[in-house]
Order: structure tokens, then sequence, then C-alpha cells
């Protein structure tokens, strides 16, 4: 099914209308300039992250940006995994665009191994010679009991890293029962620090652990720029009411990073739950909210991605499938500035429904692995059909399609059943400057 349309110069909203059970939407759009000469890795690419109203965008392409990775676990209690080593795994391996390393600091304030700052070091290094972002994490639930500590430790990082765009600054892990005029004023006296050497995106963490960012977005830091705030959640213990926090923080203006995401619950143990993971993942996508999942160790709990022989865990081996799900599409390998094509695939929906929702839908939908047109997966959804009748997967969304003139979407119903004397699948695309319906339509009999 191709639809050609000359050009689309406004935000547009795609809606499918189908009579089949599995659609796999494929389209085009454009490359993004970039003064980079080479996109061989994110950095090169989007260069520094800068907040921006609620959004953190690419300093070279001055679009809305995001990033997917994972995070080390504390410093002082998985120290054979703060390497180079490790670090190259996560990247040859797991494909991460972002690590996280967690420097960890006890309830005075203070750090549990000064020796960790090493490890930290070799981390950011490696990082930055694979092109990646990197974190540099106050992992701590107590940091506003010692400012001095963390003033100093901030002061040289940003003195030694901060002219490099791989490198963001988390100030406060996750603040615990503190007020978040506490963490504000916390806040508001290491920064500085890092500005004296530095403009690179700072992450601040909200109370009751990273959890309330509603509370931050009615009092913001107003007394440096380049902010974001953490938004921490676990899939098994954390739903709705989490992102309703989010959603009300965003809409009143507020950047939100997720430097820490699980699985399983919010002790870090249980199974995963993957209903919940795949609620959460859509609501990121949809929000351009780059995360960093917890946590590259093998301590025995659910949250780890490696047992203790290095194999993959259950945590580990869903990680890498939904990475592996993004990656052939992220933005910056589709770049043709970068080498890559021309055209993109907006939706394979490898991993999760990204955030497409049905209409006149008995059931779903799903991603699922039944079938696919390009990579694994497919959106799959369940309908009872009767003559004539009409049944929509569909998502409201913006998109530049400029300068593009294809937008290709691959269906196909169940093998078993009868489908009458045919059905008809077609494609939506309202546009232009009176929002004008456009629509192609193929037959399969």
């Amino acid at each position: 099914m191709k639809m050609s349309i000359n050009s689309f110069a406004k935000p547009l909203i795609i809606t499918l209308l189908f009579s089949l059970v599995t659609l796999l939407l494929q389209a085009v759009i454009p490359a993004n300039p970039v003064s980079a000469a080479s996109c061989a890795n994110p950095v090169s690419y989007f260069g520094e992250m800068k907040a921006s109203g609620n959004k953190i965008n690419s300093s070279k392409t001055n679009r809305t940006m995001m990033v997917k990775g994972s995070s080390f676990f504390w410093s002082n209690w998985s120290g054979p995994f703060w390497n180079t080593a490790t670090v190259n795994r996560m990247v040859d391996e797991f494909q991460v665009e972002i690590v996280r390393a967690a420097y960890g600091v006890d309830p005075s304030g203070n750090p549990y191994n000064t020796a960790d700052e090493s490890k930290v070091r070799e981390v950011v290094n490696a990082a930055i010679a694979k092109g990646i972002y990197v974190i540099i994490d106050w992992h701590s639930h107590d940091a506003h009991n010692n400012v001095n500590a963390a003033k100093s430790f901030f002061n040289r990082m940003a003195q030694e890293y901060g002219s490099y765009d791989n490198v963001i600054f988390e100030i406060y892990n996750e603040p615990t029962q503190v007020s978040w005029g506490t963490i504000k004023s916390y806040a508001e006296q290491v920064i500085p620090a890092i500005r004296q050497h530095s403009d690179n995106m700072i992450i601040v963490g909200t109370p009751f652990w990273s959890q309330n960012v509603d509370q931050a977005a009615n009092d913001p830091i107003t007394s440096s720029g380049n902010i974001a705030y953490t938004l921490h959640f676990y899939a098994g213990s954390h739903f709705q009411s989490l992102r309703d926090k989010a959603n009300y923080a965003m809409s009143k203006g507020l950047p939100l990073f997720v430097t820490e995401m699980g699985f399983v619950n919010a002790d870090g143990d249980g199974g995963i739950n993957y209903d919940s993971t795949n609620q959460w993942l859509d609501w990121m996508n949809q929000n351009n909210l780059s995360w960093a999942n917890w946590a590259i160790n093998d301590k025995a709990e659910g949250a780890s991605i490696f047992n203790a022989n290095g194999s993959l865990t259950a945590g580990g081996n869903y990680l890498k499938s939904i990475l592996a799900g993004h990656a052939p599409y992220a933005e910056w390998r589709q770049n043709t500035a970068c080498g890559g094509s021309s055209a993109n695939t907006l939706y394979d929906f490898e991993g999760s429904t990204q955030g497409w929702t049905g209409s006149n839908i008995s059931d779903g939908p799903w991603s699922v692995n039944e079938w696919s047109s390009k990579g694994s997966n497919s959106l799959k959804a369940d309908i009872n059909m009767s003559a004539n009748s009409q049944h929509s997967l569909l998502l409201s969304q913006k998109r530049n399609l400029s300068g593009k003139t294809t937008l290709n979407a691959t269906v196909k119903h169940a093998s078993w059943d009868s489908a009458g004397d045919g059905i008809y699948a077609k494609i939506y695309v309202k546009t232009g400057p009176n929002w004008v319906w456009n629509c192609r339509q193929s037959r399969q009999d």
C-alpha cells in the first residue's frame, strides 16, 4: 500500500483504518541537517543536550532528542563492572546510547570509597571514546547532608570533563523524605561549582525517590539554565499515577530525564512486569524522554542484567531486545549526512505498541513477533468483522515530512477464517493548512 503526497510541511496525524489482524507502518521522514562531518555515534550527531521548555534538544539539530541505555550499579558494590571493557560491551552488544556512572555516596553525604572516583573516570573516558553519553551521578539518598563534598566532586568533574558534549551531571540521585525546598537549596549551591567550568546539562533529583516531579514543577530552579529534573520508576511498582505526575510537570514546562528505570519492583527484585514496562516505554517514546535502565550488575536480584558467570539474566535479555529494536531506526543512524538512508521506519513495534491504540477492536493492540515486514515485530489486534465494518489502529503525532513523497504501510490479515468478498485497508493522513484528510486504499482478497 503506497501513498504519494507532494509535501508535508505541517504536522500530521496518521490513522490506519483496517479490516485485518496485523499491521506494520513504515514511512519516510526528512533527514535533519547537522554540522558534524561524520555521525558515527549519537554524540557526533546530536552534540550537547540542551533543555528547552519541557524538552531536551540536540544542540546540532535543534530538535528534540532521545537516547536509551543503562545505569551502572553503586560503584562501591559493583567494582568489577566499572571498566572500559564493560562500557564497550554495553555499546557493542547492547547498543546503548548512554550509560550512567552511579558514584556511591553514604548517608552522611560522603562517597563510600573515594578511590571509586578513578572508576568514574574510567567509565567516563570509555564512554567518550565510544561516542555515547554518560551521566556522572552523585548516587545518594542524602546528598543535602554534605553540600561541600558534592561541590568539591563536581568542581573536579566539570573542570575535567565539562567541555565534552558526552557528559551530563546528575547532582542528586534519589532524595527520600526530603522536601523540594531542601533539594532546591542544595542544587543552587552545587550548580555554580559546575557552571564555572561547563554549560553542560545538569539533572536535579526530585522528592520521594525522584518521583514527585510535580513539586519541582511548581517551583523550578531559575538561577541557571540547561537544567533537567530526575524521574525514576520501576514498572512492577509504579503505574499511571506516577505518569500523571510527570505529565503535570511537563505541562508546567519541566524537562524530565529518566535516569533510572526498572522492569521489576521498586526494591530492585521480583520478576519483569512486561505489561507495565511496555506502557512506560510507549509513554517515554511519545514524550521523547531519554532513559537508563537499572542496572549493570550481577547481584542476585531481578534488576541485574548479568548473572555471576557473565551471561544475561531475563532482564538483560529483555533490555537487549528493547535496544536492538530501537537501534536500526535511531535518528542518528538514519540521517543521510551520517551515511544513512533518507528513508526511515517510523513505527516497527519492536518491543512495544509505540503509543498506537485501537478503535472498534475487540482486543489489543499488542506488539507481537508472529509476523513482520521489517525487523521482528508488528502490531496486532483482534476484531469482529461484519459486512462493511471499519476498524482502526491510530496514533496522533506530529511528524515533519517536508520534501518526502511516499508513505508505505504493510498490512496483513490472519490466514484463517473467511474474509468474505475481500477486505480493504486505508491509510489516512491529515495535513495541510486546512487539515485536509488524504486517503489511499488497497484491497486484499
